[in-house]
């Protein structure tokens, strides 16, 4: 079971628009026009003066996420990936037991710490906007590329043996071969082998080695690795603090409102382009982005098995920004149109799909394969279309139609009440 003490943090702590974008869909609800200045808790400072946030329902809503919810979901990614690497932290002692009486010992207290990492990685996934995600998504890529660029690991393989040789430079290696799924392949997977065809120089000795050696090798360059993603996270939370690079103000500006509030909801199409396809349909084999009967080698976290559980950090990470925490949300803008159906309809069909995913007993990689050796894809497909009539073999198929549910209400209730547009690349449904 996955740690979900972050988002239960954050709850707590809670008090340029792509033109190239899609039309909402027909079907939508008639909604009396929200003005970008009608009150909404309206209140008064000491002097009289209505406060500008109080009278700016979006605006509202962008100051209460940036503070409340962004802030603290960077700072605990900074400092989950701070504790892992480093001299001292988990990877750093994992790394110098390996071969010794203590490295059975020093391996889990490694994972478990990795698995914070993830957690927090998983919330801020759903947080994609501003600095993390400009000059094509640098910083982000040094994270977890995992939703733009596939692990390749023969790359990888070859990196550890450059590693070792004292010739490699993380900064000009490729985004599939950076963040978190490097350090997952190097630390978490169960075979040492590589993974290369037997023609590549660089790897043509290494299943010779020693297994201590191996691990050894693959370790200190998963160490380079996490200083990597530890400096990444540190710029990415040091860019919005308001002590340093303080794009919070940026943000949350008066005149900003319009794009900053479109790029929020952005972020919320996540669950449809990531947690739902990129994470579901696809390696499931019901998106036609995969060509096969399945796509087993896009699965998210395939050697931690956590794959279904990021899936539910996502869903509930998405839960608190629609609703805002304990604060100002999406969800009070909806109420005050005249639509607490829709907030329930999100509540009820998020909670459903996130108690499937936590609720799993098969991991998502042993789904997949089942699927691929068994040919019961038609059974995966009806899953899917009917995902209330569980199926315990291929729950993973049934999950993917809870998500879908709430994907459909996001490109047409959500957008045509919010009064915002569906992101450019979010497509229409191809799975």
């Amino acid at each position: 079971m996955f740690r979900l003490i972050m988002v239960s943090i954050l709850v707590t702590l809670a008090g340029c628009v792509d033109q190239s974008r899609d039309v909402s869909e027909t079907g939508s609800p008639v909604v009396p026009a929200v003005s970008e200045s009608s009150a909404s808790t309206a209140a008064t400072t000491s002097d009289g003066v209505v406060s500008e946030s109080d009278t700016n329902p979006k605006r509202e809503v962008l100051l209460n996420v940036g503070e409340n919810i962004i802030l603290p979901a960077y700072k605990a990614l900074r400092d989950d990936a701070a504790v892992f690497s480093g001299d001292g932290n988990a990877i750093t002692d994992y790394c110098n037991a390996i071969g010794t009486e203590t490295e059975a010992e020093m391996r889990f207290q490694t994972k478990a710490r990795l698995n914070d990492l993830v957690d927090s990685i998983q919330v801020v996934e759903m947080l994609l906007l501003g600095p993390l995600v400009a000059n094509e998504g640098g910083l982000h890529h040094r994270i977890h590329p995992y939703i733009d660029f596939p692990l390749a690991t023969c790359s990888l393989d070859q990196a550890v043996v450059s590693h070792t040789e004292g010739d490699y430079s993380i900064d000009i290696r490729a985004s599939n071969q950076k963040g978190l799924p490097a350090i997952e392949y190097l630390l978490a997977n169960p075979s040492l082998n590589h993974s290369c065809p037997a023609q590549v120089p660089a790897t043509q000795g290494w299943n010779g080695l020693s297994e201590v050696e191996r691990k050894r090798q693959r370790c200190n360059l998963a160490q380079t690795v996490a200083v990597d993603v530890a400096d990444a996270t540190a710029s990415a939370f040091a860019l919005w603090d308001p002590e340093d690079g303080n794009f919070l103000s940026e943000f949350t500006r008066d005149i900003n409102t319009g794009a900053n509030f479109q790029a929020l909801s952005d972020a919320l199409f996540y669950v449809e382009k990531n947690t739902k396809s990129r994470k579901l349909t696809v390696p499931l084999g019901l998106d036609s982005d995969c060509s096969t009967v399945t796509c087993g080698a896009l699965v998210e976290s395939p050697y931690l098995e956590r794959s279904l559980d990021n899936v539910a950090i996502n869903l509930e990470t998405f839960l608190l920004i629609y609703e805002g925490g304990a604060d100002f949300g999406f969800d009070d803008i909806i109420e005050q149109a005249g639509f607490p159906d829709v907030n329930q309809r999100f509540r009820d069909q998020v909670i459903a799909a996130r108690t499937s995913a936590e609720n799993a007993s098969v991991g998502l990689a042993e789904q997949v394969k089942t699927l691929a050796d068994s040919g019961r894809s038609a059974d995966c497909v009806n899953a899917f279309a009917n995902p209330d009539a569980e199926d315990k073999s291929f729950s993973a198929c049934n999950l993917a139609g809870l998500v879908k549910r709430v994907t459909d209400d996001l490109k047409i209730d959500f957008v045509t009440i919010i009064e915002v547009s569906i992101p450019g690349n979010v497509q229409s449904d191809n799975d």
